[in-house]
């Protein structure tokens, strides 16, 4: 596109947005993903049952088409179509919006073939469906079980306590956290109903820094750090602490883990991640103009990352983007220009048991004590906090 129409085509955007999220609190109503699922949420909630069987049995499909392709040498992270995959997830996450306590048996066959970045999606959508008695034993399977990744495990967590079922381990084993540290990560929002004029299927809207893991009070929460509008709670420059604040209440999907195309070290790994810590602490505000994308005071959620990569000698986007008036440089252009992390291989797992309502095995299997955990009581370990993150600014 055009670089002064883009800028042009942004900024107008951007204002008319602006103006009604101060007004109202929170995102456009009409800002919510825009694409074919969206017209699938809507036949399946509006229409008759024949209308919503069929809009049910495109959103399977486009993720069993995705599941299926495993000849492809480069599924998953390293992705050929990557627009059946963000589809896929788009389509996961549609049905949890139809909420249909009926699709349970659906997506829980799909969390077994699946890497993390569906499986965030689909626990998300399974703690959504309506009345549904077993996604509580499901979801505590997985946040129990050390074989699964740790970002997998706080979304199981996160969503335990959506539906409010008991969601405490005693003893609770820590895993691989499954992102590495200082990874990019994607999610929807304002800027993906701008890329949705010109690809609908792509919906990448905002962007923040995946920092570590903790566990606390036998649980365990992702550290996230972003920047969103000052009227969000929390707003501006910010930490969170779980999948839910990151994906704006679970109004968008989670799109995965990207890096620059030179990895980082470790080292600068450590870095950009302390850095993000202690950014977030200080106040900070988002841009509303946007043009201060990158602070030093005012910053939005891609001038942001880009920042924190920046302080270590890092880009992530070539500076060809970040020219020009308004909004240059937006979420989904950092996302094609960077390079997918690749994801740990799944292991052999246990998949969760989707058919009983009374505490799962994964309690019992966790040791006697671990019973308190199935019927809420306070867990007896002292709160761990994983030492990686603890602020420090970069030299």
């Amino acid at each position: 596109m055009n670089g002064t129409l883009k800028n042009l085509t942004l900024i107008s955007a951007i204002f008319c947005f602006t103006a009604q999220a101060f007004a109202t609190g929170t995102e456009a109503d009409a800002n919510l993903h825009q694409s074919e699922t969206s017209a699938y949420i809507q036949q399946a909630t509006q229409g008759d049952e024949a209308s919503r069987e069929a809009a049910v049995d495109a959103l399977l499909a486009n993720v069993e088409t995705y599941q299926a392709a495993a000849a492809s040498p480069n599924k998953g992270p390293y992705e050929d179509n990557l627009k059946a995959r963000l589809k896929a997830i788009d389509s996961i996450w549609a049905l949890g919006e139809i909420g249909d306590p009926r699709l349970m048996a659906k997506l829980s066959k799909f969390y077994g073939q699946s890497d993390d970045v569906l499986k965030i999606n689909l626990i998300i959508s399974i703690g959504k469906l309506k009345k549904n008695s077993k996604a509580g034993p499901y979801m505590f399977d997985i946040a129990a079980d050390a074989r699964e990744t740790e970002v997998v495990r706080a979304a199981a967590f996160e969503l335990l306590e959506h539906i409010k079922y008991p969601s405490t381990v005693i003893n609770l084993q820590r895993s691989a956290t499954g992102i590495e540290k200082a990874d990019l990560i994607y999610t929807g929002g304002i800027t993906g109903s701008i890329s949705g004029w010109f690809s609908p299927d792509l919906p990448i809207g905002h962007a923040g820094l995946f920092v570590g893991t903790e566990a606390k009070d036998g649980k365990l929460n992702v550290v996230i750090a972003d920047c969103v509008p000052d009227n969000f709670k929390p707003g501006g420059v910010r930490n969170i602490y779980s999948w839910y604040n990151f994906t704006h209440h679970y109004m968008y999907p989670y799109y995965g883990n990207r890096t620059t195309a030179a990895k980082p070290t470790a080292a600068q790994r450590e870095r950009i991640a302390k850095l993000g810590i202690e950014m977030g602490k200080k106040g900070l505000h988002y841009s509303d103009t946007h043009f201060s994308q990158k602070g030093p005071v005012d910053f939005d959620c891609v001038g942001y990352t880009e920042y924190l990569y920046e302080a270590v000698g890092l880009n992530p986007t070539d500076n060809s983007y970040e020219t020009g008036a308004g909004w240059p440089l937006t979420p989904w252009e950092q996302f094609i220009s960077v390079k997918p992390a690749a994801a740990k291989p799944a292991g052999a797992i246990i998949v969760p048991n989707q058919n009983i309502v009374t505490p799962s095995q994964a309690i019992i299997t966790n040791g006697f004590n671990a019973l308190g955990g199935a019927f809420g009581t306070l867990g007896l370990r002292a709160p761990e906090v994983n030492t990686d993150i603890q602020p420090e600014l970069i030299d």
